[in-house]
């Protein structure tokens, strides 16, 4: 009988706290080699937002030259990535420096890997394909999401079949993870709701995942605690809650290494269809699909959602049937995701229901469905789908 075995990759330099991006210069200085020339990488909103002055300012203090990459667009291309491993290397820069949300993590990642990598990103699509080593890579996340900054995947879209493509491997995880709730402080309401469901999301889906580990299962509860609390805080502050910001920082960050421990499953494999698709953002699509999904996994898990039901806030009866008891796990997500004011149905983010076959066909082979508790196919797909256009959830009809 062959041993269990649990996989778990980490960052190996973890910094958190408010204003710890003004420590970035010299953190990288500490990494190996001492690089002295970044390529930061970013997107023009978060530049002009003034978010990358301490980051800037922390650099120039350590003596570290860098050059401005901040051609980063929602859903990054494989163009893209090629373009920001051309610039690193035509800068000759030592250290790949990604300040921004998922998509401009997720580009530094893949275009990291390409400047060591021959050929294109989309070759290395998958678990543990990249062979090579990437540079020295250090992430600064803006969003309280994707967890981006301590996993080791990137995702992709590929502008040729238009499908988002997931790169996963050791070699994609950063050397340097710095989170700084201030640099979320100046988030839009509408993204900083959609972030933080997206880390629900991440939270659930490896809480209830068959690859869960002790220590996956512990954080991703805890995240799930956490945004039940202050996320609608973070989302409708007056000024700076620095509570609900930091809160929600902690959160993410620890539902990104609970998923990138025990996978995800099928809001993700959906989402990234619909938002290729469709240009959804990557958290506005996991929140509106979640509550189907829990559902739909309510039959194979139906403890686990009562452990989600009760981190959310719902009075629990642990004497009652699991499966009844877990459907209120469903109804607290539907209500966090009221109050913060996310779209009930998919017809609400202006996806188109004739696509649903396509987009239960592509599900079926994205990576992150073998995560999921419940065995699917390609109609199982579908009738989620189905009901995230319906808006039809059975918790309306059992409590």
């Amino acid at each position: 009988m062959s041993a269990h075995i649990e996989r778990w990759f980490v960052p190996p330099r973890n910094v958190f706290g408010w204003g710890a991006a003004q420590a970035t210069g010299r953190q990288i200085r500490g990494l190996e080699g001492s690089p002295d020339r970044a390529l930061l990488v970013t997107d023009e909103g978060v530049r002009g937002a003034g978010v990358l002055d301490p980051v800037l300012e922390s650099l120039e203090e350590a003596g570290i030259e860098y050059e401005l990459f901040d051609e980063t667009v929602p859903d990054p291309t494989g163009t893209v990535v090629e373009t920001a491993a051309e610039r690193f290397e035509s800068t000759a820069a030592d250290v790949m420096v990604a300040v921004g949300g998922g998509s401009s993590i997720d580009t530094a990642k893949a275009a990291a890997a390409m400047t060591t990598n021959e050929g294109s990103i989309f070759d290395y699509a998958g678990l543990n394909e990249v062979p090579n080593p990437t540079p020295p890579l250090a992430i600064l996340p803006t969003t309280a999401g994707t967890g981006s900054e301590v996993t080791n995947w990137s995702v992709i879209r590929n502008e040729e079949d238009d499908v988002k493509y997931s790169i996963g491997d050791p070699h994609l995880l950063a050397d340097l993870s710095i989170v700084d709730p201030s640099l979320t402080e100046s988030v839009p309401a509408p993204i900083a709701a959609a972030t933080g469901m997206d880390a629900l999301t991440h939270a659930i889906e490896a809480y209830v995942s068959i690859h869960r580990q002790s220590q996956t299962s512990a954080l991703a509860l805890d995240s799930i605690e956490k945004i039940g609390t202050f996320l609608p805080r973070a989302v409708d502050r007056r000024g700076s809650d620095r509570e609900a910001l930091t809160a929600m920082a902690k959160a993410s960050n620890q539902a990104g290494t609970a998923f990138n421990g025990a996978g995800l499953g099928a809001v993700h494999a959906l989402s990234h269809q619909v938002g290729a698709a469709f240009r959804v953002p990557h958290g506005l699509a996991n929140a509106v699909l979640l509550p189907y999904a829990m559902e739909y996994n309510l039959l194979q898990v139906p403890e686990e959602l009562v452990d989600v039901a009760e981190a959310l806030g719902e009075s629990v009866d642990r004497s009652a049937p699991a499966r009844l008891e877990g459907y209120k796990a469903v109804r607290a997500v539907r209500r966090l995701c009221d109050d913060v004011d996310i779209p009930r149905t998919l017809e609400g983010v202006d996806a188109d229901r004739d696509a649903i076959p396509d987009l239960a066909a592509q599900g079926l082979s994205d990576g992150s469905l073998v995560g999921n508790p419940r065995q699917t196919d390609a109609e199982d797909l579908g009738a989620i789908l189905e009901r995230a256009f319906d808006g039809d959830l059975e918790y309306e009809s059992v409590l």
